[in-house]
């Protein structure tokens, strides 16, 4: 299914991303997490795809695993510098070939090995570019990412807005928000956005931050503004790690009660391949409460997700 049908058809879409693990221990953890977290109807899951395609064929096994052992729609990340047409093409060919009908289609950033090599020199330089080259191929749904305090890269926010707008309109079926832990700029760039004609399906991302020293870190690393409070409460909570994930998880859940009473048509949770955000938010959304525990208890005791490193 393309899983633009889902934004068209049901009042709120409920998606988590997931990454895949590097060793085999790792991804038999994590689907014994995803069984315990689809009692909470996840609509579909975004699977991420390394730098380069460092993760190519991991990508490919998680998704596969989603959309054909657990039946639940999946949506391979697929990044487009530093590969050649032909490598794109191989794998949307193995994508389709496994039944996946959905692409997240992003620019990406270099390897590290090929850091110095100009976007020129990858078939497609930009994400409007594979949109549109998947487009053509009228095979799969697509979705991009948005920005709604700028990428990174760019400190000219006009002109980065332009960007965004250029790429929503290449071909692109809905899109699925950077990670923000202030709701107020989202809704002053989903207003603009709509002052601007874009009325493509605007998905929120929201990631509890459970950790003060790698919050700062990955505010630095993507931009994102962090509420002071957020901050200094993680900080005081340092040496306190559950503490630190109770008040990350509750000021994630005050941003996706804000964000229901104003009408988003879905949330996106990065969710870093852990149970705990799932089982601490999903209650909160529409039509979304566990029917059956009894998985999660057991993978609490047997499988424990491999956590991103802080």
């Amino acid at each position: 299914m393309r899983l633009i049908e889902l934004y068209r058809t049901r009042p709120f879409v409920f998606s988590i991303e997931v990454f895949p693990p590097k060793t085999e221990e790792g991804l038999q953890k994590l689907k014994g997490t995803l069984e315990a977290i689809t009692p909470y109807r996840p609509d579909y899951f975004s699977v991420t795809y390394g730098a380069g395609g460092s993760s190519r064929e991991n990508t490919h096994t998680l998704a596969s695993h989603i959309q054909n052992q657990l039946a639940v729609e999946a949506m391979a990340h697929l990044t487009c510098v530093s590969h050649t047409r032909d490598e794109i093409s191989g794998v949307l060919n193995s994508l389709k070939t496994s039944g996946i009908e959905n692409i997240m289609a992003l620019r990406g950033d270099l390897p590290e090995s090929d850091a110095d090599l100009p976007l020129a020199e990858s078939a497609y330089a930009y994400a409007s570019e594979l949109v549109q080259a998947i487009r053509e191929r009228q095979e799969f749904g697509i979705g991009v990412a948005g920005y709604p305090e700028g990428h990174v890269e760019n400190p000219d926010r006009d002109a980065d807005f332009r960007h965004q707008v250029r790429k929503f309109r290449s071909g692109a079926d809905f899109v699925v928000t950077q990670l923000f832990l202030n709701n107020e700029p989202f809704l002053r760039w989903r207003d603009r956005l709509a002052s601007a004609g874009v009325d493509l399906p605007l998905v929120p991302g929201l990631m509890p931050a459970v950790n003060g020293k790698a919050l700062k870190r990955m505010a630095s690393l993507c931009g994102v503004s962090v509420p002071d409070k957020l901050q200094e409460a993680l900080d005081q909570n340092a040496d306190q790690p559950e503490a630190a994930r109770k008040i990350g998880l509750e000021h994630a859940a005050r941003q996706l009660e804000e964000l229901l009473r104003e009408g988003v048509p879905g949330v996106h949770l990065y969710a870093l391949n852990r149970l705990d955000a799932v089982e601490s938010l999903a209650p909160l959304l529409p039509n979304r409460r566990l029917a059956d525990v009894s998985n999660v208890r057991e993978v609490r005791t047997s499988s424990a997700p491999e956590p991103l490193s802080a």
